[in-house]
């Protein structure tokens, strides 16, 4: 038996308004730091976009979907348009999770020069790194 296909448009559009809201979480906890929660809602972000791919399938093989682009036009143009504030919100969280990891490859540079200023070097790839043995072995 084949679902309804605008229940199927129902259940991707109350699928994209979760999606949202654990965006919305990540963002909070990004913001404030909190690894076991980004964990959680990475996975449960997963989980949504697993569904919304189902529901694509399902609504791309459908019997109706030529109603897809007539009377259903509008249900579609909707969702798109939640898929998009979706997406806009998510890169916004890229660009925070690049600054965090910016901000903790500095603060790791900066342990590293504090913990052992003279042993100070850089590695190959311009990065601060400790030699903990650097002059230890000197015999002159």
């Amino acid at each position: 038996m084949t679902t309804d296909i605008s229940a199927l448009l129902d259940s991707q559009r109350q699928t994209l308004t979760k999606l949202h809201e654990v965006i919305s979480d990540e963002k909070q906890a990004l913001s404030q730091q909190q690894a076991e929660s980004l964990l959680a809602l990475a996975q449960q972000k997963q989980s949504l976009l697993q569904q919304l791919q189902q529901f694509d399938t399902q609504l791309s093989s459908h019997p109706e979907k030529a109603r897809l682009t007539t009377d259903l036009a509008s249900a579609v143009a909707d969702i798109k348009d939640a898929l998009a504030h979706c997406q806009l919100a998510n890169e916004a969280n890229a660009r925070l999770i690049e600054m965090n990891l910016a901000s903790i490859n500095r603060l790791a540079s900066a342990l590293q020069a504090s913990r052992n200023a003279s042993s100070l070097t850089y590695d190959g790839k311009g990065k601060t790194s400790t030699i903990p043995t650097l002059g230890n072995n000197l015999k002159v």
